[in-house]
């Protein structure tokens, strides 16, 4: 029913990242090689909650959250808990537009869904977004974590459930990721190409259960069936850990392989359900996770450059926000097909978003305009 999506206020470009990184004492063996990961990420800019690595951008009040000797060490603790003070206001600005987007007040959500793989707080994010957005005190509330970049379509699975099966209740779900409060800097290629792709971002939607054909469902984006799939023998290519320094992550050099492999006899799965070819696909939502993500989903689909342009356009000026990215993604492409109602042309009919998750999981969701 509405979307919305937002960023902290650091907007960083590639070069500034890098140059950080290239200081920064832990990097001294792969300083060498840090201007060609970086370079050969085709990003351009990334947003980010603190200010340390765009000190001119720094607003009134706002301090470094690392130490100057960028030797980036910090407790976990301390993390979360910077987590929270610039997570809390990003979400209840995000959710508040995303409700304003779908014309409902706060008091007509019956399900609160919070998705984040960077932030474990107890009590949550929901226990705040119901003080800050004024939901229900019984709002029926779930959380997802450590779904990495898949966690989107984990949500949007619960939230489109339960808005199926409470006729006329509504559905709330949230994502935001804070990676720069995780900054570390080892001196290892993962560590650099991690720094080098991951960002800062928050994005919601609103869902209701609506049978298609109805005037309540005409024109809406229509989730219309969600489909994973844990590949075999991809154990090592995404894993996420919680340590003493905060929330790490090792992508495998065999990622890309294994999502080339992979992804065609997937989406072939999924839409054989309903009787589709890849043909009938007006649009794609990669999921943005990086230069090779991109590029190796496209080659085991046979996807053109133009057909991946909404994730290429999102990886460029936003880098790799996990759950919240494809969201990004998607609403370029509603965007794009409210402009094409505007101009009375037939718009988009239907599409596949997908992402991946620790193991490795295919997540997806198949989207019909109703």
């Amino acid at each position: 029913m509405g979307m919305a999506t937002g960023n902290p206020p650091y907007r960083a470009s590639q070069e500034q990242a890098l140059q950080v990184a290239e200081s920064c004492p832990e990097c001294s063996s792969i300083k060498p090689v840090l201007a060609r990961i970086y370079g050969n990420s085709r990003i351009d800019y990334r947003y980010m909650a603190v200010p340390d690595f765009t000190p001119e951008q720094k607003l009134e009040g706002d301090e470094n959250f690392f130490d100057g000797d960028l030797n980036f060490r910090m407790p976990v603790e301390k993390r979360l808990d910077k987590f929270r003070e610039v997570a809390v206001p990003l979400v209840t600005d995000v959710c508040a537009r995303a409700l304003e987007d779908a014309g409902v007040k706060a008091s007509e959500i019956g399900k609160l869904v919070v998705v984040s793989s960077t932030g474990f707080l107890g009590p949550g994010l929901d226990c705040s977004l119901i003080k800050t957005l004024g939901l229900s005190r019984d709002v029926d509330r779930s959380l997802i974590g450590f779904m990495g970049c898949a966690a989107a379509m984990n949500g949007f699975r619960v939230a489109n459930d339960y808005a199926v099966s409470h006729p006329g209740k509504l559905a709330l779900m949230v994502c935001v990721e804070i990676s720069s409060v995780h900054t570390t800097f080892d001196d290892n290629v993962n560590d650099a190409i991690l720094h080098a792709i991951f960002a800062d971002g928050c994005a919601a939607a609103v869902i209701s259960g609506q049978v298609p054909g109805s005037a309540a469902a005409k024109g809406k984006f229509g989730m219309v069936d969600t489909h994973g799939w844990l590949m075999e023998g991809t154990e090592d290519g995404i894993t996420l850990s919680i340590n003493e320094n905060g929330i790490s992550c090792v992508l495998s050099k065999y990622l890309p392989q294994y999502i080339a492999k992979n992804m065609g006899g997937y989406v072939e799965g999924f839409l054989a359900k309903h009787s589709l070819q890849k043909s009938d696909m007006d649009f794609w939502a990669i999921h943005p996770g990086g230069r090779r993500i991109i590029e190796e989903a496209q080659n085991g689909l046979g996807l053109s450059e133009e057909q991946a342009k909404y994730s290429w356009n999102i990886l460029s000026n936003y880098g790799n926000m996990l759950s919240p990215s494809v969201m990004f993604v998607l609403e370029l492409i509603l965007n794009d097909h409210k402009k094409a109602l505007a101009k009375g042309e037939r718009g988009l009919k239907q599409g596949l978003a997908f992402s991946f998750s620790p193991g490795v999981g295919a997540e997806g969701v198949l989207i019909k305009v109703m």
